[in-house]
């Protein structure tokens, strides 16, 4: 008996000492405590013109299929979000690469580029806004079925664009920024968050700006306030870390020239630190960063395998799960049954 005690109190020291922190795998398993999800998004652009320009889009699904070998190779994630162009792309030249991202695990979803005027121009009504969701959304579930497109980024502003997204049928949403706060009083927003804030400097950040409450899926049945509500339409994923490469001086600083390094990395293992150590374990917890496809080159190979065999780390330990946005949106779901 006593042997057998030493046996079990030593495997528990080799599993405290192996995990970066927070959950084993089994725990997660047992369904003891929530998992911290972590998912990537990667914008194809209206503006990048894929559809007429077909070097571009060859270039573009090159990119996409390196990245993929690359994140495969360490149980990684991604999550490309298509605008019109990029879908439309798919068919005209003929890749199927939405479907080849599918096919190869990991995940898709709709970005919208509208539905926010940045120099306090006309904006889009709800109905409108709605419109133009379901539009793209429809070409992209042409190529990869409505059932693996479900999550949608943009097409926020001052239009309600929780109703918008249900009506044009999507469950989740992802890369919700300070733009999202213009659909709200000032009153329901985070202190400061005023319209002119927002328009010169905190459209891009994520919200609800502080970490501890952005970490959280929340369930919302408007766009009125980020209050989680009983007789939600969709839910919010949050957890939104931001761009890539503008992690370690803020993207308002170095926009639209932000150069991935190190720094960087090591923004996303801190925040994967400090979401584990302040989170509640019956919630699930989801980080998420946004990788422009103009990082998937050769010469970011080197940053991109420290950040992923960091994560792995973490991932092995039970810390942290890497899932595609669908996968951690039906994670969500399935937790909170």
């Amino acid at each position: 008996m006593i042997a057998a005690v030493v046996v079990v109190f030593a495997i528990a020291m080799v599993q405290e000492e192996t995990d970066p922190g927070g959950v084993n795998s089994n725990q997660l398993a047992n369904k003891t405590t929530a998992p911290l999800y972590i998912t990537t998004m990667t914008h194809m652009e209206g503006i990048f013109g894929d559809d007429v320009r077909e070097n571009v889009f060859t270039r573009h699904v090159t990119d996409i299929r390196w990245a993929m070998d690359l994140f495969d190779e360490y149980g990684a994630k991604l999550t490309i979000e298509s605008e019109g162009p990029f879908a439309k792309a798919n068919t005209k030249w003929g890749v199927p690469i939405l479907q080849e991202v599918i096919d190869r695990g990991h995940g898709v979803g709709t970005h919208c580029d509208y539905g926010y005027s940045p120099n306090g121009g006309a904006n889009p009504t709800t109905e409108e806004l709605t419109a133009y969701a379901k539009t793209v959304k429809g070409l992209v579930d042409a190529l990869v079925g409505a059932e693996n497109n479900l999550g949608n980024s943009g097409c926020t502003g001052e239009a309600d664009w929780v109703v918008a997204a249900a009506k044009a049928g999507f469950k989740f949403k992802s890369g919700i920024t300070g733009i999202a706060y213009l659909s709200m009083p000032e009153s329901a927003r985070a202190a400061g968050w005023t319209d002119e804030y927002i328009r010169e400097e905190g459209y891009h950040e994520g919200i609800p700006p502080a970490f501890e409450e952005n970490i959280y899926p929340l369930p919302l049945k408007d766009a009125k306030d980020l209050v989680p509500d009983d007789d939600a339409l969709i839910v919010v994923m949050g957890g939104e870390l931001g761009e890539l490469s503008s992690l370690a001086e803020g993207r308002s600083s170095c926009f639209p020239s932000c150069v991935f390094k190190s720094d960087d990395v090591q923004k996303v293992i801190d925040a994967i630190k400090e979401a584990d150590r302040i989170r509640d374990r019956s919630r699930v917890a989801h980080l998420n960063m946004h990788i422009p496809v103009k990082l998937f080159t050769k010469n970011n190979e080197a940053l991109f395998r420290e950040l992923l065999s960091a994560i792995k780390a973490y991932a092995d330990g039970g810390t942290v799960v890497w899932e595609t946005q669908l996968g951690a949106y039906q994670g969500y779901v399935e937790w909170n049954k």
